[in-house]
């Protein structure tokens, strides 16, 4: 009786460490991802800047052409 106890908690330490190992690689990682914007995607802000995958910058302002909307776009405010 004394074996079947001790084997049992041993089986239940084992379990709750591989549950533990399991779960915090998803609650360790609570930071949230977006994607970069690629030129020519759409934006609010006129003349705000950001960043493309590469780490160049980039400006929202308006197309030279159709109907002036806000888009990402390299070269500065325009």
């Amino acid at each position: 009786m004394r074996r079947l106890r001790f084997l049992v908690l041993a089986m239940i330490a084992a379990v709750s460490s591989v549950a533990l190992v399991v779960t915090s690689g998803v609650v360790a990682d609570p930071v949230a991802r977006a994607q970069a914007p690629s030129p020519g995607d759409s934006c609010t802000v006129l003349h705000s800047t950001t960043q493309d995958a590469n780490g160049r910058t980039m400006w929202c302002n308006p197309t030279m052409t159709g109907n002036h909307s806000l888009v990402w776009q390299y070269g500065g405010p325009g």
